[in-house]
């Protein structure tokens, strides 16, 4: 079974990765390499780990700049 990783990189933004992958690219530009982030969360499928980074994201959008749709 595939579990996922959530972090956070170093922009600001939190993302999510296969547990055994190597490194993960952000929209920013910035390569993670996933032995050296700090694991926020982990989820059993990457629908769980996406509704985590929404709520991450959102819990700290006035921090990163970014704010809701709606």
């Amino acid at each position: 079974m595939v579990m996922y990783l959530v972090f956070r990189c170093s922009c600001g933004r939190h993302l999510y990765a296969e547990e055994g992958a190597r490194t993960r690219s952000c929209p920013c530009g910035k390569r993670s390499e996933l032995s050296r982030v700090r694991v926020l969360a982990r989820a059993a499928d990457a629908r769980e780990a996406g509704a985590l980074v929404r709520e991450l994201q959102m819990g700290d959008r006035e921090m990163t700049g970014f704010r809701s749709a709606g």
